[in-house]
This record gives C-alpha cells, structure tokens and sequence, in this order.
C-alpha cells in the first residue's frame, strides 16, 4: 500500500511539466545591460554634479 502511494507521487512528480517562460531571456539580458548602462551615466553625472 505504502509502496503504491510513493510510485502514484513519483510519477506525478516525473510528469509535471515546466511551465514557458513569460518573456524570454534575450529580453531579460537585454534590459538588464539597458539599466547598467543608464546607472554608469547617472554616477558619471553625479560625480560631474559634485566638482
């Protein structure tokens, strides 16, 4: 009995299938390079700023 619950979970669990990524990675890289960008200008005008 016990041996049957454990191969029912073992088999739901082998069976879920991994849910699509909402947006893909490309974007996610791209966007992060974007705000890295956009904040080493921002310091590069800061320290201007305090000159």
């Amino acid at each position: 009995m016990v041996e049957n619950i454990d191969n029912e979970r073992e088999k739901s669990a082998n069976e879920i299938e991994p849910e699509p990524l909402l947006l893909p990675r490309q974007a996610w890289q791209s966007q992060i390079a974007y705000l890295k960008a956009i904040l080493k200008a921002k310091q590069a005008l800061d320290r201007i700023e305090k000159r």
